[in-house]
C-alpha cells in the first residue's frame, strides 16, 4: 500500500467514523474504527520497510516492564495463545511489533468462515502462515539470534507479527526488552543503559500510549516501568498501568488502593489482571481457563471493582484508547502523510527521468560531482561559504599556518653539542689533524638536521588526504541532496575518489620524502644564500676578532670564499694558520665555526622546503 492509498483509506474511514457514535473506554466498536487500526498498521509495516519512521510520530501502544513483572503474560493473555519465547533473564531482545487482527474486519470473503483457525504471519516472511503458535514462537527466537546475535545482546530492529483471530480486538503493540538493573551471564556491562536508551526512545514518542506493566508484590512507588514513563510523562497523560501478580501478594494485604488509582498517578486508567503463572504454563493450562479464574478471582476478591479489571476489559480499553488517539492525530498525521507523498512522488519523476535518458543522466550527475568536488577546493561561493572553511581554504591555511610554524620551530641544532661536533670534527680528521675543517664533518651532521624536517613535511601531506577525504562526505548541499536519490551511485563515487586518493597518497609522500633526500644527497654550499647568511652573522665577525687578534674590518671582504674543503681562505692563506693558540683552541673555534655553517645552511634548505611542499602536494593533486 503506497502513501496515497493510506491517506485515502484514512480519510473514507474517518468521514464514516464522524456519522457513528462516539466511542467511549468500555464500549467496542469493531466498524469502521476498527480499520484504522488496521491502516497504522500498514502504516508501521512501510516505514519499518522504509525506515521513515522517524519523520512521523504513528499512535502505538508500547508496551514496558520489569523482566519480572510478568510483560509477556499479559500480551499472551491478550492474544490468547501462548506464543512468546520464555526463560530467565532477558528473553525479548528485540522490539516485538504485535498486530492483532480480527479477520472478519478484512474485506475478504475467505477469510471470514467461523471455521477458520487462527493463525499468524511475520513480515519478513510474508508469504508463510503459521497456524502452529509453538512454531510461532520458535520463529521470533530465531529470528531475535539473526538480528540480535546468540549471546545477551539487544537491537533495535524490529520483529513484526501479524496474528488473526476471530476473538481478538483489532490492536497493536510494540513489546520492548524488560528493564533490569545488572548485567548477568553474558549481558554487555552496560545493557540497563542500552535497554532503558531503546525503550526511552518509542515511549518518548509524543503519540504513543505508554502501557506500563506493574507487580502488585513489589513496592510501586519503585517500579522501573513506571518511573521510566514518568521521565516522558510526567503528568501520565498518557500512560495506563497494568497490575499483574495480584493474586500472589502477601497474605492480608490488599490491592484496593492501587487498583483504584490512589497509588498510581497516570490518568488513562488502572486495570489488574491475573496471569497464568509459570506452574500453569507447566502443566499446560489453557488461556481460557485462565481466564476464567481470573474472572472468578475479581468477583470473589475485588467485587465492588470486579468489572473494571480483567484481560477482557483491558483489551476493550487498549483498542478504544489507541482509536481516540489516532483520531486526535489524524489531523497532523494526514498532513504529514500528504507532504511525503507528495516530496516521494517527486522523486519518483525524478528517478523516471533519469532512467529514461539513463547514459545521459549519469554523466551529467558525475559531471556534477567532479565539478563540486574540484570546486571546493579551489574556491566557490554559496550559502554555507560563511559558516566554515572549504577544503581549499583549509588546505590553504594549513599550508600557511600551520606547516609553516611546525617547520620554523625545528631547532636547526637540535641534538647538537659542542661535545658532540668536536667528535665528528675529530673523527671526520682521523690521524690528519691539520688546519682545514673537514668537509665530512659538516656534511654528516647537517644531513642529519634536514632529517628533521620530514616528519613535519610528511604529515601535512596526511593533512591533506584527510581533508580530502572528508570532501568526499561534505560536498555543495544541493549537490549533496541530488547525489543521496541514488544511494548507490553514491557509494560507487565515494568508491572511486577513496581509490583514487588511496593510489596518490603513497605517491606524494614518496614525493615529499625525495625533496628531503634530494637536499641530503647534494650539499650545495656555493648557494648565494648560504655564503650572506654566513658572511652576514655576527657569529662570522666575532670569528675575525679572534682570528685576526685585532678589530675586525667595518666591512667583512665580501672575497672570502666557502669552498669544498669547508674553511675561510684569503688568498692562498688560510684564516687557522694565523691561530697562534693552543690545539683546543682551534678545535673550539672550528666547532663555533662548523656550527655556524650548519645553522645557516638548515635555514636556506628550511625556507626552500616550505615553498617546495605545497607546491609537490597541489602537482600531485592536479
Amino acid at each position: 500500500m503506497n502513501l496515497s492509498k493510506v491517506i485515502q483509506t484514512l480519510h473514507n474511514t474517518f468521514s464514516i467514523a464522524d456519522e457513528s457514535p462516539n466511542v467511549d473506554q468500555h464500549q467496542i466498536q469493531l466498524n469502521p474504527m476498527d480499520s484504522l487500526i488496521t491502516v497504522m498498521n500498514k502504516l508501521q509495516d512501510i516505514f519499518s520497510t522504509t525506515d521513515r519512521s522517524q519523520n512521523i510520530d504513528l499512535p502505538q501502544i508500547v508496551v514496558v516492564g520489569s523482566q519480572s513483572s510478568g510483560k509477556s503474560s499479559v500480551l499472551e493473555s491478550l492474544v490468547g495463545k501462548s506464543f512468546l519465547p520464555r526463560g530467565t533473564g532477558i528473553v525479548t531482545r528485540t522490539p516485538l511489533v504485535l498486530h492483532l487482527i480480527n479477520p472478519t474486519t478484512i474485506k475478504t470473503e475467505n477469510l471470514r468462515s467461523p471455521h477458520l483457525k487462527d493463525w499468524a504471519t511475520f513480515h519478513h516472511k510474508p508469504n508463510m502462515i503459521f497456524y502452529d503458535f509453538n512454531k510461532v514462537r520458535k520463529e521470533i527466537e530465531e529470528r531475535t539470534i539473526e538480528l540480535a546475535g546468540d549471546k545477551k545482546n539487544i537491537t533495535n530492529k524490529p520483529i513484526v507479527v501479524n496474528i488473526y483471530s476471530r476473538h481478538l480486538y483489532n490492536l497493536s503493540f510494540v513489546d520492548l526488552p524488560g528493564l533490569t538493573q545488572i548485567a548477568v551471564q553474558d549481558q554487555p556491562k552496560n545493557i540497563k543503559q542500552q535497554i532503558e536508551k531503546l525503550n526511552l526512545h518509542y515511549i518518548s514518542n509524543p503519540n504513543s500510549i505508554i502501557l506500563a506493566v506493574v507487580a502488585a508484590n513489589v513496592d510501586i512507588a519503585c517500579s522501573e516501568s513506571l518511573l521510566i514513563a514518568k521521565s516522558v510523562d510526567p503528568d501520565g497523560d498518557r500512560t495506563i498501568a497494568v497490575v499483574t501478580k495480584i493474586d500472589i501478594m502477601d497474605a492480608g494485604t490488599d490491592a484496593t488502593d492501587c487498583l483504584s488509582g490512589k497509588i498510581i498517578p497516570v490518568k488513562l486508567g488502572i486495570v489488574g489482571v491475573i496471569n497464568r503463572s509459570q506452574k500453569d504454563v507447566n502443566k499446560n493450562k489453557s488461556i481460557e481457563q485462565s481466564r476464567e479464574e481470573e474472572k472468578k478471582f475479581f468477583q470473589e476478591r475485588y467485587a465492588n471493582i470486579a468489572d473494571k479489571h480483567g484481560t477482557g476489559v483491558l483489551g476493550k480499553r487498549l483498542q478504544c484508547l489507541l482509536i481516540k488517539k489516532i483520531k486526535e492525530t489524524f489531523p497532523d498525521l494526514k498532513r504529514q502523510l500528504y507532504d511525503q507523498n507528495m516530496h516521494y512522488g517527486a522523486l519518483v519523476k525524478q528517478f523516471k527521468e533519469f532512467t529514461d535518458n539513463y547514459d545521459q543522466s549519469l554523466l551529467d550527475l558525475i559531471m556534477k560531482t567532479a565539478i563540486g568536488y574540484k570546486a571546493c577546493l579551489d574556491g566557490q561561493i554559496n550559502n554555507t561559504s560563511m559558516m566554515s572553511l572549504k577544503s581549499g581554504a583549509r588546505i590553504a591555511c594549513y599550508f600557511k599556518s600551520n606547516f609553516k610554524k611546525e617547520i620554523e620551530d625545528i631547532d636547526p641544532l637540535y641534538g647538537l653539542s659542542s661535545d658532540v661536533i668536536i667528535n665528528v670534527i675529530q673523527n671526520a680528521s682521523g690521524t690528519n689533524m691539520g688546519v682545514f675543517m673537514p668537509t665530512q664533518a659538516f656534511n654528516h651532521l647537517v644531513k642529519n638536521q634536514l632529517r628533521l624536517m620530514e616528519a613535519p613535511s610528511l604529515n601535512c601531506v596526511t593533512f591533506v588526504y584527510e581533508v580530502l577525504i572528508s570532501n568526499i562526505y561534505n560536498l555543495d548541499d544541493d549537490l549533496s541532496r541530488e547525489l543521496q536519490r541514488y544511494p548507490k551511485l553514491l557509494e560507487k563515487i565515494r568508491e572511486v575518489l577513496l581509490d583514487l586518493l588511496n593510489q596518490y597518497k603513497p605517491k606524494t609522500l614518496e614525493s615529499v620524502s625525495k625533496l628531503i633526500r634530494c637536499q641530503e644527497a647534494y650539499i650545495n654550499t656555493s648557494h648565494p644564500d648560504f655564503i650572506e647568511a654566513v658572511t652576514e652573522s655576527d657569529e662570522y665577525r666575532k670569528l675575525f676578532i679572534r682570528v685576526h687578534k685585532g678589530s675586525i674590518p667595518k666591512t667583512v671582504p665580501l672575497g672570502y670564499e666557502y669552498l669544498s674543503n669547508v674553511s675561510l681562505i684569503k688568498g692562498d692563506k688560510n684564516v687557522f694558520s694565523e691561530f697562534v693558540n693552543t690545539e683546543e683552541f682551534v678545535l673550539e673555534s672550528r666547532a663555533e665555526m662548523l656550527t655556524l655553517f650548519i645553522e645557516c645552511y638548515f635555514k636556506v634548505i628550511r625556507k626552500i622546503i616550505q615553498d617546495s611542499v605545497p607546491k609537490t602536494i597541489i602537482r600531485i593533486r592536479e
